[in-house]
């Protein structure tokens, strides 16, 4: 976490099988759920994700019914801050309080009543919006229930 503080979040049930599937992993470094692919570091790079990010759009397909689509993200390539704001957005139209989105995403207020006195991590309201977010998500890829199935991640290697 770019805070250096902890945050607690409560995983929702698509999370929680990439995690266990993740941890179950001959590819896994003892102590990080996901590993680097180079040998020399066990941990994944701060720029890691937006190199997937990068290598996985820059290999989509352009022809197809997403052509279009598929062109845009690679002209403007999306970056891992720009899915904390879809999520932070998508969040708000799913009616979870700003309060709770604030939460989730690890923001603060920064005033004096929540760096010191209310301790409250917000579990329950975390669980709350995630659980919406995964429904959501279910639906937009076409998911009868959120744990019907869990999409695999490509762990390419060099």
């Amino acid at each position: 976490m770019k805070a250096r503080r902890p945050h607690v979040i409560p995983l929702p049930s698509m999370a929680l099988e990439i995690i266990s599937a993740a941890l179950t992993s001959d590819d896994r470094s003892e102590g990080f759920v996901f590993v680097s692919r180079y040998a020399a570091r066990e941990r994944l790079a701060r720029h890691s994700l937006s190199q997937a990010m990068g290598r996985i759009i820059a290999g989509l397909p352009t022809d197809g019914s997403d052509g279009e689509t598929v062109r845009r993200l690679q002209a403007d390539p999306p970056t891992p801050h720009d899915l904390r704001r879809t999520l932070a957005t998508r969040l708000a139209e799913l009616r979870i309080p700003r309060e709770d989105r604030l939460a989730v995403l690890a923001h603060c207020w920064g005033d004096v009543h929540e760096a010191h006195y209310d301790q409250y991590e917000r579990l329950r309201e975390k669980r709350i919006a995630l659980e919406a977010w995964e429904r959501h998500v279910a639906e937009v890829i076409g998911l009868e229930q959120a744990s019907a199935q869990v999409l695999p991640i490509s762990r390419g290697r060099a």
